[in-house]
């Protein structure tokens, strides 16, 4: 691509008011290598707004035939590389050529969209950005099936295209750039620029208002028509994706686990979950549940063949990369922590990060870990916080301060880096010299009721409160009630609980633990320490008696979570799938 390319840009007129502002708008491009064709379609009104205009543009006259003809009269009357369609009562921002040819340029793409905003019949701008962007070919084509998403004045596109899927359908009265879009999709992709480039204007002789009934039908026979050339589009860009998953119980990595199995499934992948009898499912799972016949196992034999095996603790992956060896799917290994630095049996944990040549991570902390220690050069896929996480604005309503942490169950040993011995001490001092303030440890039901050592500790302090949330919605309300949440943890892939009570409003005191670097920053959103500085209990006692500092971190720390989506996470794990499909 040439980066002195040449712009046509057409614009189509029949007896529009608005004519000037849009020929002046093109004219007044950042952009200099471009040609304006404006092409009269048989007006008999506002011809005279064309006139001093005439030596800086190209006209064309011909007989009224609609906007599709008017287009193809102006294509072929192009001179540039790419083509550019303005309509007469409409208006390019003065950067739109060039921001948006730079964009194609970038990205090595032949055709685009961007946002617009809307603007009245005096130009007055309301409302928001307008564009809608997919984060996959798949979910493009799926949206476009429902209607056209594409304002037809954002999109650029380079002349091969109509070389290769001819011109706008003149037959097509009002929807002859759905019509166009659909025939170029089948041999392009249409990259989204996320800027508003295009005023899109609103006015009561605007063609979409006058003519509504007919536009609904034409558009409901280019669905008809080009329903099973999308559906063949869909069908090729569906991964079917097998997880083996040992246990889905209540946990951070187990919540990633089965975000990423339901959100995948419901952007329309085929999507199993390899599990053994034994193995717990504690959330909803919208995908197919293949239980083995060996308890606690998962073999070779148990996969069934997919595009994409997605194995994740150490245990399963000799089994997953065996299963892709022997044909049944690319192996691709979400690493939700990384076992060799906190786990038993370390000899044999390390060397499973040697088998997979494909690796997801949380952080960049992990990704560093994994790219010093076995030279992969991981993707990442960050965490996020569900839909019930939100602030309800109840801390206002309440006469006593709330620290809450969370404690796991110690038996086993899977829980020493949570510094939990630590928490309660910190905990300890912070009760003794501020004996005003509530103090809540939460635990998961089955944990707690399972659990000694976690009994134990509720019998030697008995002037902690101690909760058992079973479910998201009552996790939510007890972040909710909390002002300040503590978090001990020194090991972390991505730390979610704290991203969670800070979605929820709550302060943020913690130590550092590598994967909340992601999200916390200290003194901007959190108060964040290292372990040796032994300042926990010090930090909470901060917030506890400056409140003006609790509720700006909180505030700042609420924005910074509203950032971190489920949606988010899958749409990344996506792309990381398409992009390692597309290596083989």
């Amino acid at each position: 691509m040439n980066a002195n390319s040449k712009v046509s840009i057409v614009i189509p007129f029949y007896n529009c008011a608005y004519v000037r502002t849009a020929i002046e708008s093109a004219l007044s491009q950042t952009y200099p290598n471009i040609e304006i064709i404006v092409v009269n379609d048989g007006s008999t009104q506002h011809m005279e707004k064309i006139v001093p205009y005439m030596d800086r543009i190209v006209y064309v006259e011909k007989e009224n035939g609609g906007t599709a003809s008017a287009l193809n009269a102006g294509i072929r009357r192009a001179t540039g590389d790419y083509f550019a369609w303005l309509s007469s009562d409409d208006m390019f921002e003065p950067n739109k050529v060039a921001r948006q040819l730079a964009f194609m340029h970038e990205q090595g793409a032949k055709v685009s969209y961007t946002s617009y905003v809307h603007m009245d019949g005096q130009g007055v701008i309301f409302g928001g950005p307008s564009g809608i962007g997919c984060s996959t070919k798949m979910e493009f084509y799926k949206t476009m099936q429902k209607g056209c998403i594409i304002n037809g004045c954002t999109v650029m596109l380079h002349m091969d295209v109509f070389q290769k899927t001819g011109y706008f359908n003149e037959t097509r009265k009002y929807t002859q750039d759905y019509d166009f879009w659909m025939r170029v999709m089948k041999r392009f992709h249409f990259f989204y620029l996320n800027e508003s480039l295009v005023r899109y204007r609103v006015h009561p002789e605007m063609g979409s208002r006058k003519h509504e009934s007919a536009i609904v039908k034409e558009i409901q026979s280019i669905q008809a028509i080009y329903r099973k050339q999308l559906d063949a589009l869909i069908a090729k860009e569906r991964l079917t994706i097998t997880f083996p998953i040992i246990t889905l119980s209540i946990g951070g990595a187990q919540r990633m686990l089965a975000e990423m199995v339901n959100g995948l499934a419901a952007k329309g992948h085929d999507v199993s979950v390899l599990m053994p009898p034994e193995g717990a499912i504690n959330y909803t799972i919208n995908a197919k549940i293949i239980r083995t016949k060996q308890n606690y196992m998962i073999l070779e034999k148990d996969y069934p063949e997919a595009d994409v095996i997605v194995s994740n603790f150490y245990t399963i992956v000799p089994g997953a990369h065996q299963a892709s060896l022997n044909g049944k799917g690319v192996h691709v290994r979400l690493s939700l922590c990384y076992e060799p630095a906190f786990l038993p049996e370390n000899h044999l944990s390390f060397p499973t990060y040697h088998i997979s040549k494909h690796t997801v991570v949380l952080s960049n902390w992990q990704k560093q870990l994994i790219t010093l220690n076995h030279g992969h050069q991981a993707h990442i896929v960050p965490v996020g916080v569900g839909h019930a996480f939100r602030n309800h604005h109840i801390r206002d309503t309440q006469t006593q301060l709330q620290i809450s942490a969370i404690m796991r169950r110690p038996e086993g040993g899977y829980s020493w880096h949570r510094e939990q011995d630590y928490l309660i001490n910190q905990l300890e001092i912070v009760q003794a010299k501020y004996p005003q303030v509530r103090i809540n440890l939460m635990t998961p039901p089955e944990e707690f009721h399972s659990s000694p050592l976690l009994q134990a500790i509720k019998a030697n302090h008995p002037t902690f409160r101690y909760l058992t949330p079973g479910h998201d919605g009552a996790m939510a309300y007890h972040y909710n009630e909390t002002d300040i949440f503590v978090n001990s943890s020194t090991y972390d892939s991505a730390s979610l609980p704290g991203l969670e009570a800070m979605r929820c409003g709550a302060a943020l005191v913690t130590t550092y633990n590598g994967g909340n670097m992601d999200y916390c920053r200290h003194e901007q959103n959190g108060l964040m320490s290292y372990r040796y500085e032994n300042r926990l209990a010090a930090d909470v006692g901060r917030l506890i008696e400056d409140a003006d500092l609790r509720r700006r971190l909180a505030a700042a720390g609420e924005i910074e979570a509203s950032k971190w989506t489920w949606e988010r996470s899958v749409d990344a794990f996506e792309r990381v799938l398409y992009d390692i499909r597309a290596s083989r």
